[in-house]
């Protein structure tokens, strides 16, 4: 737990390396001040004349300034070393005489500036200490941190305690498990397949009950089913960049859809949630490989099913459904809660950990929703992603902002341009363009009905002309 400072105060201790790089170090200095956090650094302070000695021991050891920031680099690590300069002096008080005296989290090091080689210097007395790093992409989410602590506020909260996942009852040596070992991977597909059709989810006794009784039970199917789900991530975290992949899947899964159709109610939502909570998954693992060029095609390529016009539809209409009535309704009733959906609920509690997190899972979803409104011909209804009230938490590397913002990145740009099917800069401005417009023509945003938060888009965070515009 953190001791919560109101009005904190900082002691900036840096080397005076390049001129750029001081300056570097102010813009630091002026965005902490300007962040409500008192700046203690020789350049606002010194008059020539004074003590240097006096003045470092004075900030190093007043009780008044609450931490110590050290900005690392090459020089600041050899003068540390060599007890020389300014930084020697610091060192010296740091080290010899407060270190051991005062609390270790007074003292924060960051990595302010890497080697000519990318690699991170450090003091031989620091090599093991914690530090932030302000040099990488994620500059942003550590400046973050670090002024959470400064402020003693939580940098990560500590969840309740949930419910013990279902799969903890599974065997790890389901005859699905083992013969993943020896199939190859379209043999594997088939597999399951067999599997599925010769499931007993006992999906009988839901008829046969009542009230919570029968809340109960369709719950209790609902977990049935959750080893195959299981099964299927394992063929994706395998497979993910087979030549083949996008075949063997789409025809896997139109081969479920067809087999479906005959199912009776509580058995047809189930194999539906499976559907659509797999294909999340999918785009999940395929985003967390880097296989964007898959993630491409799925979003894009048409569909074939009974019922509809000419019987061809896109990823909007093939891979989703909003037929939970039973499954959400027995939730909300079992836990005695109103959630936005019931179905959305178990999908969370029961996260494929740690192969696919929540973050990964929910940053699919809403990934999914972007993309479909970015690469698919207007339609009446884009996907909802019904699990975008559980991306809450700000965790950078897997949300939509971090990704959002990393395509202000020529590079980054250049990496994930096969997710939007061009390699130019201003044709995916044009994407983005027609996705600002559609947003602004459509002014009820995307949303539960009693949820204020609405879904995110990628433009909340990144405006269309700042797409690739740095190196």
């Amino acid at each position: 737990m953190y001791k919560k400072i109101e009005h904190p105060k900082v002691f900036i201790s840096y080397s005076w390396s390049s001129k750029e790089y001081q300056e570097k170090v102010m813009n630091l200095a002026e965005r902490l001040q300007n962040d409500g956090i008192e700046v203690i650094i020789d350049k606002w302070i010194m008059q020539p004349g004074n003590d240097t000695l006096n003045f470092m021991e004075k900030c190093v050891k007043d009780d008044t300034v609450n931490f110590v920031l050290m900005l690392l680099d090459k020089v600041y690590a050899e003068k540390a070393d060599k007890r020389t300069g300014g930084v020697g002096i610091e060192t010296q008080i740091i080290s010899n005489e407060v270190y051991n005296n005062v609390g270790q989290n007074k003292f924060i090091p960051i990595v302010f500036e890497r080697d000519e080689t990318g690699k991170v210097s450090k003091p031989t007395y620091l090599q093991t200490r914690f530090y932030y790093d302000l040099t990488q992409d994620n500059f942003e989410e550590e400046y973050v941190k670090l002024v959470k602590q400064i402020y003693g506020r939580e940098i990560y909260y500590k969840l309740k305690l949930g419910s013990k996942p279902v799969w903890v009852e599974e065997s790890l040596n389901s005859p699905s498990s083992l013969n993943l070992k020896i199939l190859n991977q379209k043999e594997k597909y088939r597999a399951l397949e067999k599997e599925i059709y010769d499931a007993l989810l006992n999906d009988e006794i839901v008829n046969k009950s009542e009230g919570n009784d029968k809340s109960k039970n369709v719950l209790q199917v609902y977990s049935n089913y959750i080893k195959y789900r299981n099964v299927l991530l394992e063929i994706f975290l395998k497979d993910y960049d087979s030549k083949d992949l996008v075949d063997n899947i789409c025809d896997f899964y139109e081969n479920i859809k067809q087999w479906n159709k005959n199912n009776n109610e509580i058995k047809k939502e189930i194999w539906d949630a499976f559907i659509h909570e797999t294909f999340i998954y999918l785009i999940a693992v395929l985003f967390k490989f880097k296989n964007y060029t898959a993630i491409n095609i799925l979003i894009n390529k048409s569909c074939f099913q009974d019922g509809y016009y000419k019987n061809i539809i896109n990823s909007n209409y093939y891979f989703y459904s909003n037929n939970y009535n039973s499954i959400s309704s027995s939730k909300c009733k079992l836990d005695d809660k109103v959630y936005y959906s019931g179905m959305a609920q178990l999908w969370i509690e029961n996260i494929y950990e740690p192969k696919i997190n929540k973050d990964e899972f929910t940053m699919a979803d809403l990934l999914i929703y972007n993309l479909s409104i970015l690469l698919l011909d207007e339609q009446r209804w884009y996907w909802f992603p019904i699990t975008y009230v559980y991306a809450s938490n700000p965790n950078f590397n897997h949300s939509l902002r971090g990704f959002s913002i990393k395509l202000k990145s020529k590079y980054e740009l250049e990496k994930i341009q096969k997710l939007f099917s061009t390699s130019s800069v201003e044709k995916i401005k044009l994407l983005f363009e027609s996705m600002k417009l559609y947003m602004e023509n459509n002014k009820d945003r995307v949303r539960y009905l009693k949820s204020f938060d609405t879904a995110e888009i990628i433009t909340d965070f990144i405006k269309v002309d700042e797409i690739g515009s740095v190196k």
